[in-house]
């Protein structure tokens, strides 16, 4: 089973991202011993890139969602171009200079899904 785990470490973040800032964090997918990649994002909702060596972007993107959602932010944006075609696929929409989404709309359950 695929594992994610969020960093806030910045002796850890250092490591596959230059200079992190205080607002830098990184989601981390691993299973045993391999790691499946990793998602760079800020406190303040955005996400800056994503390494996928497993086919693991929607759950690093969604991992990093939700612990955005649990600490209280609203919206999440990507300036990051290489990142467009994934975040489409997930609901992202076209705003200012980049994509956007609403987190809690993020996290609804679609209209047809029973309760």
């Amino acid at each position: 089973m695929i594992k994610v785990v969020i960093f806030e470490d910045k002796r850890v973040i250092s490591s596959i991202y230059p200079d992190p800032a205080d607002s830098v964090r990184v989601a981390w997918a691993q299973e045993g011993p391999d790691c499946k990649g990793w998602c760079v994002f800020k406190e303040t909702g955005e996400l800056l890139y994503v390494v996928d060596k497993d086919d693991v972007f929607e759950l690093l993107i969604r991992s990093a969602l939700n612990h955005l959602d649990i600490n209280g932010v609203g919206r999440s944006f990507c300036k990051n171009e290489a990142m467009y075609p994934g975040l489409y696929l997930l609901g992202f929409k076209d705003a200012n200079d980049g994509l956007e989404a609403d987190i809690k709309e993020f996290f609804k359950p679609c209209g047809g899904c029973a309760h």
